[in-house]
């Protein structure tokens, strides 16, 4: 499909259309002609007639292909003029270039010459840094050694030192040992005598109190009987409670289910546009205004069907305006009910299981969604219809707001049986602690305070008798704790001045050491630097790369070389660094700038000789065609007009002004001029409706005898002549008949006597039609000449 095959090759259409038009078909070519075409000769003007010799002449190739040469060539032009901006404005670049260039030549050798300086320098002050590292070096391993020795000396001392601390300490804790224990024993002494005359008068108390005490108790078993009320008080008000809690948050599930479905149903996703918007802005759905029974949402729908997302309006007029809005604001198809209710509609449907459906003598539904209607014959199925959806959850809202009330209801409830509890809790509570404090006293108290005593008095006897054996042993061991004390002492004195000796001495090594770690540290701050003046030269010289170090040993003067190529370099101002490739780069494609310049301007100058080439094979042919056009409409309007003429000339078109004020070139338009016999007039608006009938048949034969064709369809072309025109016609057909094949499509009687083959339709006896074709005999023939 698309395809054109010629000889099994796929060609363009460009391309077939051409190959037929050399042959003289075409949709615009002069083998099939109708009567209005016969009506186009006589009513056109010079420039159309013109046209019909041009496509005779097959000039229509030629001049499609000079169009297509000229848009070609426009273009090109455009193309070239487009090419050579584009050089020009490379070739405006290039002087910059070049110059940014030769300053970017000359920056580099500057920096070169810099570079070597500096590798000169560097190399200086490698071998400088070398030899002050060798003295450095030298410093630092003589204070190390000096250091190790002092070191050494004060590890000694330190040693020393040491060991007379440990003795101190020893000394020390061996005294302060004695003085806590002649302490512990002088304050034992006197904590046993305080405590003995303190367990003297408590045992003289305690048995002043056990004399005292009642040797009998009573109990009340209505106190027992308080206690557990108030228990079991407290166990329902904890109950209640915890019921509370529970429905608090069973009515907090069932409010925050009915905001979701109330937010899902006021979005009512899935209705059609324009009943949303409008029910947005406040007109009334159908589906709000009913009220399904759980499970009968789908029958509801399949009832309603469109009706179920229909807009409820109070009267016709109302109805017509939410129309009228619905189409001005482009929101689709709506359907609104007009005084009418929903509910009213569904009274017509019965409701029947599905097996049931199709013996229903009424309208009925099925639960499932399923429809029926027995009087027309309809069947359908709802579906999952958003309707359907909608109306299942306005009754899942209604169910989770009775479940919400009666929740709420119960929670009200529940709060009363807790407060009721709470206060019999409360009741029972008060009276426990009422009567529970004196029984305590009456009757438990007493007895633990005797059983009390009695142990307390044992203890009391046993305590006295240790602490007198306690205080007996104490006395024995004073003196000979005091004894070393007095030793600890003198031998933590000579301890002491040892080590005040042994400090001064630590001072004096410490400064020793100290000097000589500062010679050693003041070395290696110099070898650091040093080291990092190394690196530092290092790097210079290897920033300079692969160029050679300048000659010269005075680094001073060196640095002063370098001080003045540097202020050449500045002076020298930015450069850029990539002039010389960018300049490669559009020297480069200046050339194949101009290289595309001259390729398309050869293809302009191909293309204007193919122009002229073309304009001229169309004037050729055309005056060619012309010529035997107007040779053959001569014989055939001879013909045709017996005793009469025809003449074909060229008239010149009527010049045509452009926008601009430019004249646009015209073409010699073709008049057609006959003059019948017995007639001066010649032009075809003066003759009659056949002559000129005539006249335009003479100059369509003209084309077919000035470019023949294997075949031609006329269709009613002489459905304009009488009887003896069509004689004469006939007679054309006739003549030309051995040069091309003639089909005419007609209802004149003479022309079809004077055919060949007859081809038709006509209807049967039995009222069908069919096609009937017929081949005359020549003596049909012959006899239906003889008669015209």
């Amino acid at each position: 499909e698309g395809q054109y095959l010629v000889n099994r090759a796929p060609v363009r259409r460009t391309d077939l259309v051409e190959l037929l038009s050399d042959v003289g078909l075409g949709s615009a070519m002069h083998s099939i002609v109708g009567q209005g075409k016969v009506e186009q000769v006589l009513s056109s003007r010079p420039e159309d007639r013109r046209a019909l010799v041009e496509e005779a002449a097959g000039l229509g190739k030629f001049k499609r292909r000079r169009h297509r040469a000229e848009l070609r060539l426009a273009r090109v032009a455009i193309q070239v003029e487009r090419a050579r901006d584009v050089e020009d404005e490379v070739r405006k670049r290039l002087r910059p270039l070049a110059l940014q260039a030769t300053a970017a030549e000359r920056a580099e050798k500057l920096v070169g010459e810099i570079f070597a300086l500096r590798a000169r320098i560097a190399q200086l002050d490698l071998d400088t840094a070398s030899s002050r590292r060798s003295e450095a070096e030298s410093r630092r391993d003589s204070a190390a050694l000096v250091r190790r020795g002092v070191q050494g000396r004060l590890e000694g001392l330190l040693a020393d030192r040491a060991r007379a601390e440990d003795e101190l300490s020893d000394a020390a804790g061996k005294r302060e040992g004695a003085l806590s224990a002649l302490y512990r024993v002088q304050g034992g002494a006197e904590r046993l005598a305080l405590r003995s005359e303190s367990a003297a008068a408590l045992d003289e108390r305690l048995r002043a109190e056990r004399a005292a005490l009642p040797t009998s108790s009573t109990g009340d078993n209505g106190v027992v009987e308080l206690e557990r009320a108030a228990h079991e008080a407290a166990r329902r008000a904890r109950e209640a409670v915890r019921e509370r809690e529970d429905l608090a948050e069973r009515a907090r599930l069932a409010s925050e289910r009915t905001v979701a479905v109330e937010r899902v149903l006021a979005e009512q996703e899935g209705l059609p546009p324009a009943a949303r918007a409008l029910a947005a802005q406040g007109a009334q759905l159908a589906l709000a205004a009913l009220e399904v029974e759980p499970g009968s949402e789908r029958a509801v729908a399949a009832a309603l069907r469109a009706r179920a997302s229909a807009i409820l309006a109070a009267d016709p007029a109302a109805a017509l305006r939410l129309l009228v809005q619905a189409r001005d604001s482009g929101l689709g198809s709506l359907t609104v009910l007009a005084g009418q209710e929903p509910q009213a509609l569904l009274r017509d449907y019965a409701v029947v299981p599905l097996d049931a459906l199709l013996d229903s003598p009424v309208p009925a539904v099925t639960p499932e969604g399923f429809g029926y209607d027995p009087a027309r014959g309809e069947l359908w199925f709802a579906g999952e219809t958003a309707e359907a959806a909608l109306l299942e959850l306005e009754a899942r809202r209604r169910d989770l707001s009775t479940q919400a009330s009666t929740l709420e209801s119960q929670l009200a409830a529940a709060d009363e049986r807790v407060a009721d509890a709470e206060l019999r809790a409360s009741a029972a509570e008060a009276a426990f602690a009422r009567v529970a404090p004196g029984y305590r006293r009456s009757t438990i108290g007493p007895a633990i305070d005797a059983l009390s005593l009695d142990r307390l008095l044992d203890l009391s006897r046993r305590l006295l008798g240790a602490l007198d054996g306690a205080r007996a042993g104490v006395a024995r061991f004073e003196p000979t704790f005091r004894a070393r004390v007095d030793a600890g002492a003198h031998r933590t004195g000579e301890l002491g001045e040892k080590l005040r000796r042994l400090g001064a001495a630590e001072v004096e090594l410490r400064q020793e050491l100290e000097e000589a770690g500062s010679s050693a540290t003041s070395a290696e701050v110099e070898l650091a630097r040093i080291e990092a003046e190394t690196d530092e030269a290092r790097r210079r010289l290897e920033a300079a790369g692969d160029v050679s170090p300048a000659d010269g040993d005075n680094r001073d003067e060196l640095a002063l070389r370098v001080e003045r190529l540097e202020a050449r370099r500045i002076a020298l101002g930015m450069v850029n660094p990539l002039a010389q490739e960018e300049y490669e780069a559009e020297k480069e494609r200046l050339e194949d700038l101009k290289a595309q310049r001259e390729d398309l301007e050869r293809s302009l100058d191909e293309l204007e000789r193919l122009r002229e080439e073309l304009a001229e094979t169309v004037e050729r042919r055309f005056a060619e065609t012309f010529a035997a056009v107007a040779e053959h409409f001569e014989e055939v309007a001879a013909t045709l007009f017996p005793g009469g003429e025809g003449h074909l000339r060229l008239v010149e078109a009527e010049r045509e002004v452009r926008e601009d004020g430019s004249e646009i070139e015209t073409e010699a338009g073709v008049e057609v001029e006959l003059r019948p016999a017995g007639k001066r007039i010649t032009r075809l608006s003066l003759l009659s409706g056949g002559e000129k009938a005539l006249g335009a048949i003479s100059f369509l034969f003209a084309l077919f005898l000035a470019r023949p064709c294997a075949f031609y369809l006329l269709d009613e072309v002489e459905a304009a002549l009488d009887d003896s025109n069509i004689a004469r016609f006939v007679e054309l057909l006739r003549r030309y008949s051995d040069r091309a094949q003639f089909v005419v499509v007609t209802h004149q009687k003479r022309t079809m006597e004077a055919a060949d083959v007859l081809y038709g339709v006509t209807m049967g006896p039995d009222g069908v039609s069919q096609v009937v074709s017929r081949r005359l005999p020549q003596q049909d023939r012959a006899a239906a000449n003889a008669a015209a």
